[in-house]
């Protein structure tokens, strides 16, 4: 029996924070009139923009030719004079936060917060009330900085928060899914890849509906493979995954955090060395790892002593092994033949000096004294003794009753004599 309130995902996670829902104001259905002047308007837009679009077509041409013969006239090459021009594009995997978007966010939130929707502010009112303001030109370094964690914040909020119901999770579930759709097939154009993707709602509450994705016949490996098709596994997944009912919290707990970094730590090894077969070696990891194939890892946690995750008791630290392992901070490298030989080198170093190199294996009890095979028994053994004079290992009760149960059944002749009394009936 679950305990609380479990509606939705930010029900069943109380302390994680929660992106505020959006009101959208009703609106009335417009008449024949303003349907009309609707789609001029529209008409229009659409011829100003293709106008545009023609300009800056002819723009881009003209410039690409004036910038080939500067080029061609100084006898450099065309990206040389591109970027002393300053038209060097630099792309970045994500967008740092500007100074003046933030004040525009913080000014945003100041200026709109309670007002209805349909009474708000626009962003050309916003910008123009910032311009107007002759503080926000003379704003301290630490006012700046103040201004970006805000927006970074808003911006972390809007990525990890919680969606406040199950309506506009279920929207943005789809909307994900259908950008993960696009870049997928995308990809596949670019370079030939094969894609399976399944996705499936948490808890019998929530209204995402579970879906998968499969680029070109990637469906048929689990129907040729697996014996199941995606609409079977994806029935089973969401089966298993609503029997779970956990929160954000509970499905990062020790254990299954200890599985996780495991299965990523075996996973990345395998593929750095093609060995499927391999398992990892903690407690003789130079020697066994890095001397044999030739890999090592980079980038292991600062702090984080080197166990196994399952000998790690704390979830904040496998987590932090996890989530290295996740983003690739902590990964696996190849090594060149010298770095090879430095480490056997440095390993011979101090075995010398007298430390342990890793783990060393117990001795036997009897190691070094000659151990006796046992000669195989002879005809003139008996049941209890063997040839060499030793005791043969006695039988259980229940094989002994076995033996004799065997020995007493009643078998069947081949033939069967006719009796006397047949005989006289004849």
């Amino acid at each position: 029996m679950e305990k609380g309130d479990s509606s939705s995902w930010a029900a069943r996670n109380p302390v994680r924070p929660v992106i505020p829902a959006r009101m959208r104001p009703s609106r009335r259905p417009l008449t024949i009139a303003e349907q009309e002047s609707h789609a001029i308007k529209m008409a229009q837009k659409v011829e100003k923009r293709k106008k545009l679009q023609d300009a800056i077509s002819v723009f881009i041409q003209d410039q690409s030719n004036r910038l080939h013969e500067l080029a061609v006239a100084h006898d450099v090459s065309d990206k040389q004079v591109k970027d002393i021009l300053g038209l060097k594009t630099h792309y970045h995997k994500e967008r740092r936060a500007q100074l003046r978007n933030a004040i525009v966010h913080v000014k945003s939130k100041e200026l709109n917060e309670g007002r209805p929707s349909g009474d708000k502010y626009s962003l050309e009112e916003i910008q123009n009330i910032i311009d107007s303001d002759p503080a926000y030109k003379q704003l301290s370094a630490e006012e700046e900085q103040d201004y970006i964690d805000q927006l970074n914040e808003y911006r972390a909020l809007k990525m990890s928060g919680a969606r406040a119901n199950n309506v506009s999770a279920a929207r943005d579930a789809v909307a994900v899914m259908d950008r993960i759709s696009k870049e997928l097939h995308a990809l596949r154009d670019r370079a030939g890849t094969y894609a399976t993707v399944l996705m499936v709602r948490g808890h019998v509450n929530d209204q995402v509906q579970s879906t998968w994705i499969a680029t070109d016949n990637a469906h048929e490996f689990w129907e040729d493979r697996m014996s199941l098709a995606l609409d079977d596994v994806a029935r089973q997944f969401e089966e298993w995954a609503c029997n779970q009912k956990k929160n954000i919290s509970e499905r990062e707990d020790l254990a299954s955090l200890q599985k996780q970094a495991a299965a990523l730590m075996m996973s990345k090894l395998r593929r750095a060395t093609g060995r499927m077969d391999l398992t990892m070696n903690y407690q003789n990891y130079e020697k066994a790892i890095v001397l044999v194939y030739g890999v090592k890892l980079d980038g292991w946690p600062e702090g984080l002593p080197f166990l196994a995750p399952s000998h790690m008791h704390t979830v904040l630290e496998v987590r932090t092994l996890r989530d290295a392992l996740v983003t690739g901070a902590c990964h696996w490298k190849k090594l060149n033949r010298r770095e090879l030989e430095d480490l056997r080198v440095d390993i011979q170093r101090r075995s010398d000096a007298g430390e342990v190199v890793g783990t060393v294996r117990k001795k036997r009890s009897d190691a070094g004294k000659t151990r006796k095979r046992k000669a195989p028994a002879t005809d003139g053994a008996t049941d209890t003794t063997m040839a060499d004079g030793a005791k043969r290992p006695r039988r259980s009760r229940r094989g002994k009753q076995v033996e004799r149960q065997k020995q007493s059944k009643a078998t069947s002749v081949e033939f069967i004599e006719d009796s006397d009394e047949e005989v006289s009936n004849e």
